[in-house]
Formats: C-alpha cells, structure tokens, sequence
C-alpha cells in the first residue's frame, strides 16, 4: 500500500473506531422516563449492523489478500450508500 493510501486508511480507521466508541457510548446512556416511553424499535439500525457486517467482511478478504481491488471498492461503496439510504429515508 502507497504511503498516503496507508495514511488515508489510518485516519479512516481512527474515525470509524470514534463512531463505534460513540453508538457504544449512546447504547449504554440513561434514557428518561418520558424517552423511555417513546422509545421504539429501530429497524434501520439492523439493516446497518448487517451492511458493516458486509463491509467488514470484504476488508478481511482485502487483508488477506494484501489489497481491495476496484470491485471490492464499488462493493463497499455501495454499502456505504444503502447505510445512507437507510439513515435517510
């Protein structure tokens, strides 16, 4: 991997991992009463977990091979599209 691919990876990385610790971090929030009382299921938030899922798991195959080609790109591309499209319906 270039030098700067690596570093645009790295601060990628670092800003994906400040979200994970941020949705972490709201999970375990104290809700008050009356939030508790509106609170509903949120379906969207499935269908997210499974496109990271997906995502996650076509940057393993891409570890392993030592590189993501362009279809693997496209294809996390298009996650990352659905995962908008599902935050904004």
């Amino acid at each position: 991997m270039k030098r700067k691919e690596a570093e645009a990876a790295g601060s990628t990385a670092r800003e994906m991992r400040r979200t994970a610790d941020l949705l972490n971090a709201l999970a375990r929030a104290d809700s008050s009463p009356s939030q508790k009382a509106r609170a509903r299921a949120h379906p969207e938030m499935e269908r997210i977990a499974r496109r990271f899922a997906a995502i996650n798991d076509t940057l393993e195959k891409g570890v392993k091979a030592g590189s993501v080609s362009r279809a693997q790109l496209r294809s996390i591309g298009r996650n990352f599209a659905a995962i908008g499209k599902a935050l904004n319906p």
